[in-house]
């Protein structure tokens, strides 16, 4: 049995497909490949799944030549499975079981139809999404398996496969073996507060700067970005940064590899989320939600994100606020560095869900169950 992760824009070490998804199926699989760009960031040091790079296509016309490679590519694999991840990588899937009578899985991370349409003048994304959408339909009932990273996604994707297909929900949730365990930390004056990942002004870099701006004119406070900010955002936050005298209080740690993510987020008290408002955001259930609840972070984040309020809710582990105001921000973190008895009770339950139901133990799983599925059916 051979199967084969085909991606048209991820890294070969992407946190999702190399590190759970590829490295889980492996130990079920004994044939296992990832066809992704990028090749210099192919994991180093032994590794039981096969890789195999190819160079990505630039521009409009380059996805055509992405999409090409990548098809050409996957059937040199002649997988028994094809494991896609974005649309263009579905569209090569398609072509690959006609082509050798494969099964595909679609694992979709984001609902599409509303990236798509979001790259679109404001007038016309109406026509674009509902466009997509029947095209994507077309395409995923053609799938013998689909995936969502969110329960929202999963719904979503349900709405478009035969009835017959099976969807589950494979959430974004960390490897404790590759992240690491939550080690015994101080909250001492200093409330460390972080943001896991790439940080733009529709993940709320503006709202999230303002409101520690003005907790700390009160109390002694870091926001610690475990990743970075990049062009126009990295220009305004350098600005704002200078502006404000806040070099001690807003730092990056840059760009760092999935498995030293970890012990920058361990030593942290308050996770923060921040998404601006959209389709795509709405139902999402971010992984910078579980990887703060791992380490035992109580969460601040936007009040519309379904997914994110499913889990503060159930778990009682956060504060949810609006996402356009600073100021409903800023008092959320005041009002868990004043009740610190009660935050530190929201991190304790955060740590209890993450251990009985947000790691990857709990997602690998319901990832071999849906591959079962989709090789019994048919046999």
């Amino acid at each position: 049995m051979r199967i084969c992760l085909l991606s048209s824009s991820h890294r070969p070490d992407d946190d999702r497909i190399y590190y759970k998804e590829a490295r889980s199926l492996a130990k079920v699989y004994e044939d296992v490949w990832l066809i992704s760009p990028f090749g210099e960031h192919t994991p180093v040091g032994d590794s039981p799944v096969r890789f195999r790079p190819f160079i990505k296509g630039r521009g409009p016309i380059g996805r055509l030549i992405t999409m090409k490679r990548l098809f050409h590519a996957g059937i040199a694999c002649r997988a028994d499975v094809y494991h896609c991840h974005e649309p263009e990588s579905l569209l090569v899937a398609a072509r690959l079981k006609k082509a050798l009578g494969s099964k595909v899985i679609f694992d979709s991370h984001e609902l599409w139809e509303s990236v798509v349409s979001d790259r679109f003048p404001r007038p016309i994304r109406g026509l674009v999404r509902s466009s997509y959408r029947a095209i994507e339909a077309g395409f995923l009932r053609q799938c013998d398996g689909a995936i969502g990273a969110t329960w929202g996604i999963s719904e979503h994707l349900a709405d478009g496969v035969s009835q017959f297909t099976p969807v589950e929900t494979v959430l974004n949730v960390p490897v404790v073996d590759v992240f690491g365990e939550a080690c015994p930390r101080e909250w001492g004056e200093t409330t460390v507060l972080c943001h896991d990942g790439f940080l733009s002004f529709d993940r709320g870099l503006e709202a999230m700067c303002e409101a520690v701006r003005l907790v700390a004119s009160r109390f002694s406070v870091r926001l610690k970005i475990v990743g970075d900010v990049f062009d126009r955002e990295r220009t305004w936050l350098d600005s704002f940064v200078g502006k404000h005298r806040l070099s001690e209080v807003i730092v990056r740690t840059g760009w760092l590899p999935y498995d030293q993510v970890g012990q920058a987020l361990s030593p942290c008290h308050i996770g923060l989320i921040s998404f601006a408002p959209g389709a795509n955001h709405a139902i999402a259930a971010p992984n910078k939600l579980f990887n703060y609840m791992l380490y035992g972070m109580p969460v601040v984040g936007p009040a519309f994100m379904s997914g994110l309020r499913k889990v503060v809710d159930e778990e009682r582990c956060g504060l949810l606020v609006d996402p356009g105001s600073p100021e409903t921000y800023a008092a959320a973190i005041t009002q868990m560095i004043e009740q610190r008895e009660a935050t530190l009770e929201m991190g304790r339950n955060a740590l209890l869900a993450s251990r009985e139901k947000y790691r990857w133990e709990h997602m690998e799983p319901v990832l071999f169950g849906l591959y079962e599925k989709v090789m019994a059916a048919g046999a």
